[in-house]
């Protein structure tokens, strides 16, 4: 199996730069909760949380954990326990790692719409639109790819691959 690159890290960081600098225009008065969808956008959350720190924007973490894939086999959302009553009242933003065919993200926001939230809104660190199933509104969007089984920052195939720094695709070529 063979990586070919689609992101240097320093493309990685660069964006999440960005997107935390559009987060704290969006929110400078109101900080949002970060809804984590773990363990995949656990890394993009954790530089997301570091740089609004540095701009002084402090944002409390929940992590819920959601999934649907097995290697690369995809299946129905499993969604481990998560108390929804801890978003009540709040702005929040929904992190996941990638937006692919819609159905974690929508199955979240479905989640999330049963608590009294003030705002809700997404950011992925990358968009998948081709291949999307479930219409899901994206506010933040790292970057915009087209296919394939991307691995890297925090993406992964059954555990393996997630700690790389750069983003890449799986190739069988």
């Amino acid at each position: 199996m063979l990586i070919r690159p689609l992101f240097s890290s320093e493309q990685v960081e660069a964006r999440i730069d960005d997107i935390a600098r559009q987060l704290y225009r969006d929110h400078a008065d109101s900080p949002p909760t970060l809804l984590c969808i773990d363990i995949g956008a656990r890394r993009f959350v954790e530089g997301l949380v570091d740089r609004l720190g540095r701009m002084r924007l402090r944002c409390d973490v929940h992590h819920v954990r959601a999934r649907r894939t097995t290697g690369t086999t995809l299946s129905p959302v499993q969604v481990d326990g998560f108390d929804i009553s801890v978003l009540d009242g709040r702005d929040v933003l929904i992190v996941d790692d990638i937006a692919d065919e819609g159905v974690t993200l929508k199955a979240i926001v479905e989640l999330t719409a049963l608590a009294d939230v003030r705002s809700l809104r997404k950011a992925v660190l990358i968009d998948k639109r081709a291949r999307r199933r479930e219409p899901v509104r994206l506010d933040y969007v790292g970057f915009e790819i087209d296919a394939g089984w991307v691995v890297g920052y925090g993406m992964d195939i059954d555990g393996e691959f997630r700690d790389l720094d750069e983003i890449g695709v799986v190739s069988d070529t």
